[in-house]
């Protein structure tokens, strides 16, 4: 039984290695208006702006006090389209393991709604889960290449939706 799940689990690493960010391409300036740095002085994480109000991130991504900075591209560099915005409140799922990260996920409200702009708008929520197959686009400012960060959000293009996460 072992061997099955470890010969399932290999080949599952093999089919999703060119569906990872890591690999991925630099994001067209501004093309992901959602993408948000969470930032102490410098940026340690990001998330998406859901709502002109609200970020939704991982939850293992919050120090003791933080900004949000949205409109960002390259997060190295002062583009005059970013905003600054203060946090009101930080709420973790109930669940939230911080030892084993399940239910690792945040949301965070802003302290006043944002003015949204060509630099800044919340990502279109789905209001129904994709079919099976159904390409999508994950963005980040993560890793690209084994331990280095990117300055410049980066996706890949396909991320399929196996039967059943929705359910």
């Amino acid at each position: 039984l072992w061997n099955l799940f470890l010969e399932a689990f290999m080949s599952l690493i093999k089919a999703e290695i060119i569906d990872r960010i890591v690999g991925g391409y630099e994001c067209s300036p501004h093309s992901q208006p959602w993408q948000v740095s969470l930032n102490t002085g410098y940026h340690f994480c990001g998330g998406s702006l859901i709502t002109d109000q609200w970020v939704v991130s991982a939850a293992h991504c919050c120090p003791n006090s933080m900004q949000v900075i949205l409109g960002d591209h390259n997060i190295q560099v002062f583009e005059h389209t970013e905003q600054l915005m203060r946090i009101e409140t930080i709420v973790w799922h109930p669940s939230y393991d911080y030892q084993t990260l399940d239910h690792d996920i945040m949301l965070i409200k802003l302290a006043h709604p944002l003015q949204t702009d060509a630099y800044v708008q919340p990502v279109s929520l789905p209001t129904a889960c994709p079919a099976a197959g159904t390409s999508c686009v994950v963005s980040g400012w993560g890793n690209i290449l084994t331990h280095l960060n990117a300055p410049c959000p980066h996706s890949r293009g396909l991320c399929p939706n196996p039967t059943g996460w929705c359910s």
